[in-house]
This record gives C-alpha cells, structure tokens and sequence, in this order.
C-alpha cells in the first residue's frame, strides 16, 4: 500500500511503499479510490513545524 509522507521540518513530501497493516481481531481494510491533500492544511502545518517556540506561542494564542 503506498503512503504520502510530509517532513514537517522541510515540507518535503515523497511516496513510501508500505506493508498492509496488521489488523486486531473483527478489524478491517478500507481500500481508497481517491484522495486529496489540502495544500492550505500542509502548509499550515509546515509553517508550525518551522516556527519558533514564541511564534508558535503568537500564532495560537
């Protein structure tokens, strides 16, 4: 299954190849068709990642 990772400190993005996840008893996999990425909400969280402590402080008062 293939998975859409963000470093947070970069805001670099890549696609990673993963194993299925092992699922707990009465669990199951949902198979997606289609997705989307909000750029707003990476972005959003990028710029946190890469805030200081004190901005992080001023951006969520």
């Amino acid at each position: 299954m293939k998975q859409v990772i963000q470093y947070q400190k970069t805001g670099e993005m890549s696609v990673a190849e993963l194993p299925e996840p092992m699922l707990k008893s009465g669990g199951v996999l949902v198979r997606t068709a289609y997705s989307l990425i909000s750029a707003g909400t990476e972005k959003s969280s990028v710029a946190t990642a890469q805030a200081s402590m004190v901005g992080k402080a001023r951006s969520r008062p």
